[in-house]
């Protein structure tokens, strides 16, 4: 269904939108509310209320998949709510499903199989305001799903240099195999998932044990288009990524994805502006990204979206010192609390496991951190009342939906994006030091030059927050005084980064101790959230 609005307030918001910009941070976006208070935001006339954080959760190191290979990367999670219950005893359990991305790549890419991993959670919320002693959510593991395709193959996530494969086109392929940096998870009603991926932007459907059923391509404005002949399909080889001019940004593939609860709309996303939506290639340009709905009432894989938006994304400023913004707040999940609207995931680039942990000595306002984490954000978005671009020349080909540069970065044509709303901030001092965590960045070597500053810091450790946010699921509080309560987890993605790990047989030990790269022991986590999100309905899933 297509929804308009009128060519005058077009225009009108196309004028106030060159001069406004993006939403901008340069400096940490920090929240102050303490624990065992509330936050309430107004958004589309109901009150959106987040209650803190009430748990978190460590999956213990070391721990080995059913393939032999280290647990790593919370890219996306799903609990599937027909095994969420609450206990007698207050606790709650049911069974996650989790998606990890293409396995440890930090030397370079590697033949990791596409999977998903299944685990059963116990949480007992805590709803106090003193510190908790120890992880209140614990991960079990059961059992893995490798992703095979239709026959009976395994994928890579190697960098793709075909692009057909089984009569399928476009597909990323490398050495006869579909090739899956695997980012979104889907859970339907009929326990089959839908995975989504970064080489093709490709949507992959595949049953419970991860055969696959079918596919979803991209529409044109999403496969890469290259200035120099020599390079097609989906390579994500340096050369080729310099002459991209059109079509998702390497490694910015689908990096959201989402049924909405009655399981009727599959809803994805661009993490960030496809390259044509991207004036001079400049990071901080990529602030509006895309976001596809496909029916699934007819067929399970849909030819093309019914709804196609430009989706407004923060930008920041990365050394968090008040500089203009030189980066993109790119989105990393969503959630579909609705057909019209989203929960949306996002974040910098700082934090442990991104080897930027530098000191910086005229840095006193953000803890003498070179790159202190500023932006991690869960936002709300509707999509009510922005431009419908199915259908359009901005879909089938690559005609740029943006104009200006930076501050003046702007939907072009009289286009109306969806604006977001910040509603939860996971940089809450207060809240995080009660289940132990921090937001120190700082490595070793920065802590020492602190120190001989007469600067006292606090080191980068394995309590501190890591860079990537990428998964989130939702479950009912299973309270009746309260129906529209929910536990929002949020997980991160640690780039299978540990001292134990282990890949294809072989161990390693991810961890750097180079000076202002420090990395220490980065843990997959989950931060679990109390929310009152009106109008949601999770049982319908």
């Amino acid at each position: 269904m297509k929804q308009s609005t009128p060519l005058s307030a077009l225009a009108l918001f196309a004028v106030h939108a060159l001069w406004a910009g993006p939403a901008t941070y340069t400096k940490p976006n920090l929240d102050t509310t303490p624990p065992g208070e509330t936050k309430k935001i107004n958004f589309n006339g109901a009150s959106f209320i987040n209650k803190g954080l009430v748990g978190m959760g460590e999956l213990a190191i070391g721990v080995l998949d059913e393939r032999g290979d280290s647990h790593g990367s919370f890219s996306s999670f799903k609990i599937d709510p027909k095994t969420w219950h609450r206990n007698p005893d207050g606790s709650y359990a049911g069974v996650l499903y989790t998606l990890p991305d293409r396995g440890y790549n930090v030397k370079g890419l590697a033949d990791y199989p596409a999977r998903i991993q299944c685990f059963e959670v116990i949480f007992r919320p805590d709803y106090g305001r003193t510190n908790v002693a120890q992880p209140n959510l614990t991960l079990a593991f059961k059992s893995t799903h490798t992703l095979l395709d239709f026959k009976g193959n395994l994928t890579t996530g190697l960098d793709p240099d075909g692009d057909t494969l089984h009569g399928f086109s476009p597909v990323p392929v490398k050495d006869g195999k579909l090739t899956v940096d695997a980012e979104g998870l889907g859970l339907c009603k009929d326990g089959s998932f839908y995975v989504s991926e970064e080489y093709g932007a490709t949507i992959y459907h595949v049953d419970s044990t991860g055969r696959m059923l079918g596919l979803i391509t991209p529409p044109t404005a999403f496969l890469p288009q290259f200035s120099v002949p020599a390079f097609k399909g989906f390579t994500t080889s340096d050369q080729a990524v310099k002459s991209q001019i059109g079509g998702r940004r390497d490694n910015h593939g689908l990096e959201g994805l989402d049924l909405t609860p009655d399981g009727r709309y599959l809803a994805t996303m661009l993490q960030s502006a496809p390259r044509q939506d991207c004036p001079g290639d400049k990071d901080a340009n990529r602030a509006y990204t895309r976001l596809l709905i496909y029916d699934l009432s007819r067929e399970a894989t849909p030819a093309k979206p019914t709804e196609h938006y430009l989706v407004e994304l923060p930008t920041v400023s990365s050394s968090g010192s008040g500089k203009p913004a030189n980066k993109t707040a790119a989105q990393s999940e969503i959630i579909a609390l609705s057909r019209t609207t989203f929960l949306v995931l996002a974040r910098d680039g700082n934090g442990n496991g991104s080897g930027k942990s530098g000191y910086e000595s005229k840095a006193a306002a953000v803890g003498y951190a070179e790159h202190p984490l500023v932006y991690k954000s869960i936002l709300l978005v509707s999509t009510k009342g922005a431009t419908n671009l199915a259908g359009t020349k901005f879909e089938s080909g690559y005609d740029s939906a943006v104009q200006g540069s930076g501050p003046t970065l702007a939907p072009a044509h009289g286009l109306i994006a969806a604006k977001p709303v910040d509603f939860i901030s996971l940089l809450n001092p207060r809240q995080l030091a009660r289940f132990g965590l921090d937001l120190n960045v700082i490595g070793a070597s920065g802590v020492a030059l602190a120190a001989k500053a007469g600067h006292q810091v606090g080191p980068l450790s394995t309590h501190s927050l890591s860079a990537k946010w990428e998964a989130m699921t939702i479950v009912s509080c299973c309270d009746p005084a309260s129906p529209d309560d929910y536990f929002l987890l949020v997980g991160n993605d640690n780039d299978f980064i540990t001292q134990h790990g282990t890949m294809f047989g072989q161990t390693y030990d991810a961890l750097s101790v180079e000076a202002g790269a420090e990395i220490v022991e980065n843990l997959n986590r989950v931060l679990v959230y109390r929310v009152t999100l009106p109008g949601y309905n999770a049982a319908g899933r």
